[in-house]
C-alpha cells in the first residue's frame, strides 16, 4: 500500500510540474542569471544589472537567445526583442541605445491606454504602455476583488482620465517601481493633481506611504476635507 501511495505522489508531482511551469524568475524582488527579470503585467523583460553572461550579448537578438536559454519563466516563450528593455543606461557592446527608461524626479507627458481602477491605470509613455500606480493614495479595490466603493472610485478616476486634454506623470521618492513592477507616479490632469482630487472627492481609504513624497501634505489636507464634508465614502 505504501508503494502505491508513493507512486501516486510521484505521478501527481510530475503532472503538477507539467501544468504549472517553474516561475522562479518571475519578478519577486530578485534578478535572474542575466541580471534582469520579467515584468509579470506584460511579460516584458527588464535588464537591470547585466551579469558577465548578459554582457556576452552583442545585440538584443543575442540577448533574446540567452534569455530563452537560461530563464525558466514561461514569459520567455512569447518574448521578442521589442519587449526587452535595457535599464539604467546600459548599452550593448555594439552601441545599441537603451530603450528610454523613466528617471526619478522627472515629468513625462503621457496618454491614457486603459483604466484599471481608482489608483491604477495604463499609460503610454515614449511609445511604451506602462502600468502605473498612483503615488501615495489607496482606493478600494475594483479588479479581481470588488470592494465597497471600488466601483465609484474607479469610475471617478477613469472619467477624469478619459476627459483629460493633457496628462503628465511625475516620478518622486526613492523608487521608480513597486514590488509588482508598476511605475510609481504623481498624475497631473490638465494641470491638476489627480491624487488630490480623488482624495478630496472622498474615494481614498488609506495612504500608500512607503517613503517621503512631495505632495503628502496636500493629500492629507484633502482627506481632512473629504471627511469633514462627508464626501464620497465618508
Amino acid at each position: 500500500m505504501r508503494k502505491v501511495k508513493k507512486l501516486l505522489l510521484v505521478v501527481v508531482t510530475f503532472v503538477l510540474l507539467s501544468i504549472f511551469p517553474n516561475q522562479s524568475d518571475a519578478h519577486s524582488g530578485g534578478l535572474d542569471k542575466l541580471g534582469g527579470h520579467f515584468r509579470n503585467s506584460d511579460c516584458a523583460y527588464l535588464l537591470h544589472k547585466p551579469t558577465s553572461l548578459a554582457k556576452t550579448a552583442k545585440s538584443k537578438a543575442q540577448l533574446l537567445t540567452l534569455i530563452k536559454k537560461h530563464s525558466s519563466n514561461s514569459c520567455k516563450n512569447k518574448l521578442t526583442v521589442n519587449k526587452i528593455y535595457l535599464e539604467d543606461g546600459y548599452k550593448l557592446p555594439n552601441g545599441t541605445a537603451p530603450t528610454p527608461a523613466q528617471t526619478l524626479n522627472t515629468k513625462y507627458t503621457a496618454t491614457l491606454s486603459s483604466c484599471v481602477d481608482g489608483d491604477t491605470a495604463n499609460f503610454k509613455i515614449n511609445g511604451k504602455v506602462t502600468k502605473t500606480r498612483f503615488l501615495f493614495i489607496d482606493t478600494p479595490e475594483y479588479t479581481t476583488t470588488k470592494e465597497k466603493y471600488g466601483k465609484e472610485a474607479s469610475n471617478y478616476t477613469c472619467s477624469r482620465l478619459k476627459q483629460a486634454k493633457k496628462i503628465t506623470l511625475e516620478l518622486d521618492g526613492k523608487d521608480k517601481y513597486d514590488k509588482y513592477s508598476r511605475l510609481l507616479a504623481w498624475v497631473w490632469v490638465d494641470g491638476k493633481l489627480l491624487q488630490e482630487d480623488i482624495t478630496k472627492s472622498g474615494w481614498v481609504e488609506d495612504f500608500y506611504d512607503y517613503g517621503t513624497y512631495r505632495f503628502e501634505t496636500r493629500i492629507r489636507s484633502a482627506m481632512t476635507y473629504a471627511k469633514k464634508y462627508h464626501k464620497g465614502m465618508y
